[in-house]
């Protein structure tokens, strides 16, 4: 089994898992909890550098999901109907890995100031988010309680009429 389908594999599981085994929290998190990721340039970036001025709109995605790619590249496209928001990308891949990814597939959201780009080192997105599959996309308000969660095969003029009104 290579590399990538032995991945793919586990994080299935790890998602399926939490299904099933978490009567504690059912669905995704209603309040944004404490998390460690890291920034593109390895620097951390917790609960508290979030900003609390304007919605947030985290997006949990996988470079090699093909929901994740079609959806981040008709946010991309539609990136000026997200402008007061802010963007947190969020990812288990590498460093590399999500740069590629973006120059591919989001060009347009590559160095805006409102999208912030971040890899899940330790593995705690999954467990602390609780999302159901790639692409998970989380709308959470100033005072950071969901206001609404998008799964695979959401359409993205939704997610912009949730995040605009």
């Amino acid at each position: 089994m290579n590399k990538l389908v032995l991945r793919k594999f586990s994080i299935f599981v790890m998602l399926a898992c939490l299904s099933i085994d978490s009567p504690a929290q059912s669905g995704p998190a209603q309040k944004i909890p404490d998390f460690t990721f890291y920034k593109m340039n390895g620097q951390p970036f917790v609960r508290k550098d979030l900003t609390k001025t304007r919605k947030l709109v985290i997006v949990f995605f996988d470079v090699t999901c093909d929901h994740c790619q079609d959806e981040l590249k008709i946010v991309s496209q539609r990136v000026e109907d997200f402008k007061n928001v802010e963007f947190y990308l969020v990812s288990m891949d590498n460093v590399a890995g999500i740069q590629a990814f973006m120059k591919k597939y989001a060009p347009k959201m590559n160095g805006k100031k409102n999208v912030t780009l971040l890899t899940d080192l330790n593995r705690q997105f999954i467990t602390r988010f609780t999302p159901v599959q790639y692409p998970a996309t989380f709308v959470y308000g100033t005072n950071w309680q969901l206001i609404k969660y998008y799964g695979q095969n959401s359409k993205v003029a939704d997610i912009i009429k949730t995040v605009n009104n």
